[in-house]
C-alpha cells in the first residue's frame, strides 16, 4: 500500500459516522471456497454480486471474487456490470435478467455477456451489436418454472435456429434458475432439472455446443441438486446467508457483514412512560434507555419494534417501541454510557442479532434484510483484521459537490 493510498484510507475512515457496516472480505473468500468444495469437481464458479452484492458492496466483493479465481460474476442490471468494468474487474460478467435496452450497446462494447430470453430482446441485442460494431455474447435463458424471463422449453429449438442465423450474436451458454431448491426434496426441483436437461440436449442437437451450462444456485450447491452443469452460481451463501431455514449455511460458513453503531444518548424513563412513536411500549418500572442512531432509513426493519435487540457491553438490550426512520431506542441500559459501541447485526456467538434472526421478525428472508442496507451507511472493508477500503457514497458525493462549488 502506497503512502498516498494510506492517507486516503485514513481520511476515509475519519469520515465514517457512528453507524457503519463492516465487511469481512476474508470471510467472503472463505465461503466461496466452501461452496467450490461442495460443487461438482471441475465446475466453474459464478459469484453473484447483484443488488450491491446483497448489500455487501458490488465493487469490493467483485474484486475479491476475481482475485481468488472465480471464473464469472453475475449481476442483474447492465449498470452493475459497467460499474465493475470501470473498477477494473475484467473477468466475464453475465447480466442474469432482462437487460435495459438503452444500455445494450455499452454492455457489448465492454464485453458483458447478456441473457437472451425473449424474441424481442434477441432483436434488441442484435441491433445493439450492429451499433457497437462487435459480436454480442449471450447465454440462452430457459424458463423451467419461475415464469420471470426466458424461453419456454418448447421455444428452445426455434430460438437456437434463429440465433444461429444471426452473425452478430454468439451463443456462449445456456442457463436457468430453480424455483424451490431451498425446500429439500421439493418436487419442482427434479422436474426443472429434467426440463433443463432436455433443453440443453435440444441446443446440442441443433449443432451448438454451449461452453457454459449452469442451473444451480446456493441451495442447489448445498443440497447437491445441481443438474447437468459445468458451472454453479451462488449469491446468498457466499455472504454466509442461509438460502432458507431448511437449507442453512452450516458451521463451515462465516458471516461476512456486521453492522455497528454507538450510543448517542442515555436517559432515565419513569414508570409507565411511553417510548417512541405511538407509545406501543410503556415502561413497567423506572428504566434506563439508550438511543442509537440507526433506523429504517438505514435498512433496519421497522417490524423489529419490541422484538429485536442490540448488544452493548456484551449484553442484549431489547428494542423498546417503534424503530424510527433514523433512530432506535433500547432498554435495560443501566450500565450503558454515551459513546459505547453497539452491535446491531453480527454473529450469534456474541449474542447479536443475525440476519437469520431478523428475517422472520420482519416477515421476510435474511438476504432481503441485507440488501435493504442503505447507501448512507458506510461500508468498511477488512482483510486480515485491518481496513483496506471504505465506501461512503453520500460523503463522497457531498465532498464532490463542495469541491465543485468552490471551483
Amino acid at each position: 500500500m502506497t503512502d498516498s493510498t494510506t492517507l486516503s484510507l485514513a481520511s476515509s475512515l475519519e469520515s465514517v459516522g457512528e453507524t457503519r457496516a463492516i465487511i469481512d472480505l476474508d470471510a467472503y473468500a472463505h465461503n466461496i471456497g466452501v461452496l467450490r468444495a461442495s460443487a461438482p469437481e471441475g465446475a466453474a464458479f459464478m459469484a453473484v454480486v447483484k443488488a450491491d452484492a446483497y448489500g455487501h458492496g458490488l465493487v469490493e466483493c467483485g474484486r475479491t471474487a476475481q482475485s481468488i479465481g472465480c471464473e464469472w460474476l453475475g449481476v442483474a442490471r447492465i449498470v452493475e456490470a459497467l460499474r465493475l468494468r470501470d473498477a477494473g474487474v475484467d473477468i466475464p460478467i453475465l447480466v442474469l435478467g432482462p437487460p435495459v435496452s438503452t444500455e445494450l450497446t455499452a454492455a457489448i462494447q465492454c464485453g458483458v455477456t447478456l441473457a437472451a430470453g425473449s424474441w424481442s430482446m434477441v432483436e434488441r441485442i442484435r441491433e445493439a451489436a450492429k451499433a457497437a460494431g462487435a459480436t454480442a455474447r449471450v447465454h440462452i435463458k430457459v424458463d423451467v418454472g419461475m415464469r420471470r424471463y426466458g424461453f419456454l422449453p418448447e421455444e428452445i429449438s426455434a430460438a437456437v435456429q434463429r440465433l444461429k442465423a444471426m452473425p452478430e450474436i454468439e451463443i456462449d451458454g445456456v442457463f436457468s434458475h430453480f424455483s424451490s431448491a431451498d425446500e429439500p426434496g421439493a418436487e419442482p426441483t427434479g422436474a426443472q432439472i429434467a426440463l433443463f436437461s432436455a433443453a440443453v440436449a435440444e441446443v446440442r442437437e441443433a449443432g451448438i455446443e454451449p461452453r457454459w451450462v449452469h442451473l444451480a444456485n446456493s441451495a442447489g450447491i448445498i443440497t447437491g441438486r445441481v443438474g447437468p452443469t459445468n458451472m454453479v452460481r451462488s449469491g446468498a451463501a457466499t455472504y454466509g446467508l442461509s438460502p432458507s431455514p431448511e437449507v442453512p449455511c452450516d458451521e463451515r460458513f462465516q458471516p461476512v457483514m456486521s453492522v455497528r453503531s454507538v450510543v448517542a444518548r442515555v436517559s432515565q424513563a419513569p414508570l409507565d412512560c411511553g417510548v417512541s412513536y405511538n407509545c406501543i411500549y410503556r415502561t413497567t418500572a423506572d428504566e434506563m434507555l439508550a438511543t442509537i442512531p440507526i433506523g429504517y432509513a438505514d435498512g433496519l426493519p421497522r417490524p423489529l419494534a419490541n422484538q429485536g435487540w442490540f448488544v452493548i457491553g456484551g449484553q442484549r438490550r431489547p428494542i423498546r417501541g417503534r424503530v424510527c426512520m433514523d433512530q432506535t431506542i433500547v432498554g435495560d441500559a443501566d450500565d450503558v454510557s454515551e459513546g459505547d459501541e453497539v452491535i446491531i447485526v453480527g454473529s450469534n456467538a456474541n449474542g447479536a442479532m443475525s440476519f437469520e434472526d431478523i428475517g422472520p421478525m420482519a416477515a421476510t428472508n435474511n438476504y432481503e434484510v441485507a440488501t435493504r442496507l442503505m447507501a448512507r451507511v458506510p461500508r468498511i472493508y477488512m482483510r486480515n483484521g485491518e481496513p483496506v477500503a471504505v465506501e461512503h457514497l453520500l460523503h463522497d458525493a457531498a465532498v464532490r459537490s463542495v469541491e465543485t462549488a468552490r471551483a
